[in-house]
């Protein structure tokens, strides 16, 4: 297990995860969902008091986590182009975040369009991740 967390390009990590939180503020911005999120949520900007550093900071480091963990089963694989890396990080996003996540969803009474909004940031999210992954 040594082995295969130090074979893992840590620079393809940093740079993943970046890719991936950066992303997050474009999703939840004005230029893509922000808007259709807030109305699924029912909040209004004047409920925003303003960015919380500490959340964008949890939220970095549980995205690094994520990262880190594709990264694993792609060494473990023996991943090596930008495609496979894609697909893996597709797989790992869709076949089991979004299910996963959609399971809860269901007992929770949570809107789908606010699953599949919130969700689908985290498959592309992982899917650019495995990208970059696999291209290192």
């Amino acid at each position: 297990m040594t082995e295969l967390i130090s074979s893992l390009n840590w620079l393809a990590v940093i740079v993943a995860t970046l890719l991936y939180f950066f992303l997050g503020a474009l999703w939840y911005s004005p230029v893509m969902f922000a808007k259709k999120w807030m109305e699924l949520r029912n909040i209004r900007e004047t409920d925003i008091d303003g960015p919380n550093p500490v959340i964008f900071f949890y939220s970095f480091i549980l995205q690094l986590i994520g990262v880190i963990s594709l990264a694993l089963f792609i060494a473990a694989m023996g991943i090596d182009s930008a495609l496979n890396g894609a697909i893996i990080g597709f797989g790992a996003g869709a076949g089991i975040l979004f299910t996963l996540a959609g399971t809860t969803g269901i007992f929770t009474e949570l809107k789908m369009q606010l699953h599949f909004l919130d969700s689908g940031y985290h498959v592309v999210g992982l899917t650019l991740a495995g990208l970059i992954l696999g291209l290192w």
